[in-house]
């Protein structure tokens, strides 16, 4: 009987992440979507799914992290337009109103400036979603180290690895879904990584 060796997942799959792998798993990204990943940096993410036939797009602030996006698809998927990938801030999406039948947001939403610029980013990702699509963020958050890390103001702590992050709560996701009128497709899961910081993954159909 033939097997495939285990080294080749990397291969196939690149650094996905986990969580995003278990979407896949789930049939909620399937070839021929219009997915956008919404801070690609280096296209971790979408090596796979722009080999899977996923029609990608990139946002990033980073003009060199476009730039790798560009040349990734070039490699994997050269009938992908460059134009798919555009160097721009989340808070002010330049593509037009449900645009994608996925959007992924992975490690980017701690970063925010202030709630409102969170909430903004939210709703812009929230706004070029399809009825029916889902929106698949991961993102650091206070749930499971309540009370453990430095609060600093407002919602912004200092992490244990030296940075300063805006962490959302529990209650301000649940209050987001109700303003966004959103259907959560999965519950709300945390990874505790070594008391440092907690990374939640939030996954919500727009109906």
């Amino acid at each position: 009987m033939f097997h495939l060796p285990i080294t080749s997942l990397k291969s196939q799959f690149g650094d996905i992440d986990i969580y995003l792998f278990d979407q896949l798993l789930k049939g909620r990204i399937q070839k021929g979507m219009k997915l956008l990943d919404a801070g690609c940096g280096n296209g971790r993410n979408t090596y796979y799914l722009m080999q899977a036939g996923v029609k990608v797009f990139g946002a990033d602030a980073s003009e060199a992290a476009v730039q790798r996006m560009k040349q990734l698809a070039k490699e994997l998927a050269p009938t992908l337009p460059e134009r798919n990938f555009i160097v721009t801030d989340l808070d002010k999406l330049p593509f037009d109103d449900s645009a994608f039948d996925v959007v992924i947001c992975s490690a980017v939403l701690h970063f925010a400036r202030s709630e409102n610029h969170f909430k903004t980013m939210v709703s812009e990702l929230w706004q070029v979603l399809k009825p029916g699509g889902m929106l698949f963020c991961r993102f650091s958050t206070t749930i499971g180290l309540e009370g453990k890390l430095q609060h600093l103001e407002s919602r912004f702590y200092r992490m244990a690895h030296g940075p300063i992050w805006f962490l959302a709560d529990e209650l301000m996701l649940r209050e987001l879904e109700i303003q966004l009128g959103a259907e959560r497709l999965d519950p709300l899961k945390t990874t505790i990584v070594e008391q440092d910081r907690s990374m939640t993954t939030w996954v919500l159909r727009k109906v």
